[in-house]
This record gives C-alpha cells, structure tokens and sequence, in this order.
C-alpha cells in the first residue's frame, strides 16, 4: 500500500512540475520586447507590451543576430534564437523622449534576458534606464556597472538621486543570464538572478502619475547613449506590478519549456500570447 501511494505521490508532483515548466507567461506586461518577433529591426524595437508603440533605435541599431542561448544555473541550452548586440558605442533603443511609449508605474518589476560580451566602449557600462523625463530625479531607475561585472542599481526619487547600490548580480562575460528586478513601493527593492531571489533593499515611493518616458535598453538614457553597454538582450519586459519568485520562474518556464528533473531545455516558446 505504501509502495502505492509513494508512485501516486511521485506521479502527482510531477504532474505539478510539467503545468510549472510548460506554463505561459505572466500576461499583462507594459513593455515586452522580443529580438525573435520585431520586424522592424533595423530602425526600432516594436513593443508587444500594453503600453504599444515602440523604441527607436537611437544613433544606429544595434545588431540582430543569431546564437545559441545557454544558461548553465537553468540547464537551458537552445540553438536559433534572436537577440541584439552592440557592437559599438551609440548603438541603443529608446529614441528621443516623445518617440518612446509612456509607462505608468507604482510597483514594477523589470526582466531582462541578456549577457555581458566584454569591457566598456567608453568609460562606464550604462545597461538600461526608466526614468521621468524631463526632470532628472523626478522619478526613474537606472542600471549601470561599476566596476565591470556587477550590475548596480540608482533610484531616482523624492526629487533628486539615490545613491548607487549593489544589487548582488554578476554579469559574467560571455554568459547568459535572466534577470528580474522588482519594486513595491515604499517597501522593497528585489533583485532575481537566473529565478533565485540574490538580494533586496528598501524600497522608493513612485507615482503613478508620473510617466516613465526616458527608457532606453544598452543606456541608462537617450543623452548618455555613448556609453552603451557591451552587451546582448534577447527579450525585455517592464510590469505594473511586483511578480512574484513564482511568477518570475513562470516567466522562464514560459520562454524556455524545461523539462524537470534538470533537463535541458527542448523548444524555445513563442511567448507572444497575453500581451
């Protein structure tokens, strides 16, 4: 009876762990690019997101390219996936201020599928911004490495700027990674690295009201778009509301079908469904 009920239970969990690995994604993103479905490439980034429209390119695209994403934490290895790389410095989306969608934010959380190819271009790594514009420390986010391999996070809040802080992620370079950044306002700030929970700090109040109309992906700005971040993104996705450790693992689960019991990824999901 025992042996029965042992098989049963094994059977059930597992059943559990297929519905977790095979789930959509969290719908309802505001921003979500996607390198694999973005037809405009060479000119802008076309949002599938809620908040519509798109990000141009600024001085020149970066480059759209093909390659095999591995994620050794995940046990993710798939081939003929599209992502963008810079080459170069002012090679960047999110165009002038009044080009850019409008995103609306209290709680938020930000998720990035990318990695670090080497050293700056020019004399810092910027990685991505969200700010109000046009006055500066209104209210914003920005990513940015300091000191070549650890991305480091700087609210903009309460009328100026917040100082630099760690968020305990490392971009390895040559290495792809998922990240996820979440914020509950006036609570907490929560840092995510490849679905496992690495830091968190106190939180920011935001207002809603305010629109978050400076975002920019390889920069922390359109006016600091030289330097750009040495880098790929393959998928970006900016939420209304703090996901959970659950739902950012759904998000994986989502895009990469992962089979359980560690096994290596099978087919990467079209994940424009819900958005």
């Amino acid at each position: 009876m025992k042996k029965v009920v042992s098989i049963f239970s094994t059977i059930f969990f597992l059943a559990i762990a297929c519905t977790i690995a095979l789930a959509d994604p969290i719908p309802g993103a505001v921003l979500y690019l996607d390198a694999s479905d973005n037809p405009g490439h060479a000119d802008a980034w076309t949002n599938l997101g809620t908040a519509g429209g798109e990000l141009p390119a600024a001085d020149e695209a970066p480059e759209l390219e093909e390659g095999k994403i591995e994620i050794p934490a995940l046990g993710v290895a798939e081939q003929g996936i599209k992502y963008y790389t810079a080459k170069k410095s002012l090679q960047t989306f999110g165009g002038p201020v009044p080009d850019n969608p409008e995103l609306f934010l209290e709680d938020w959380t930000l998720e990035f599928l990318c990695k670090r190819n080497g050293d700056f271009f020019v004399e810092e790594h910027h990685f991505a911004g969200f700010q109000n514009s046009p006055r500066e420390g209104a209210q914003g986010i920005r990513l940015w490495i300091l000191d070549g391999e650890h991305l480091d996070i700087s609210i903009h809040a309460k009328g100026g700027k917040q100082g630099v802080q760690p968020l305990n992620i490392k971009l390895e370079e040559g290495v792809w990674t998922w990240l996820a950044i979440v914020g509950t306002n006036n609570k907490s700030i929560v840092a995510y690295q490849d679905g496992k929970e690495v830091s968190k700090q106190a939180g920011f109040e935001f207002k809603k009201a305010l629109p978050i109309n400076d975002i920019s992906i390889g920069a922390n700005s359109f006016s600091e778009r030289r330097r750009t971040f040495n880098g790929s993104f393959a998928i970006v996705r900016v939420y209304d509301k703090a996901l959970t450790e659950a739902e950012i693992n759904q998000n994986i689960g989502g895009t990469f079908a992962v089979h359980p019991a560690d096994k290596l990824a099978t087919t990467w999901a079209k994940v424009k469904g819900g958005f």
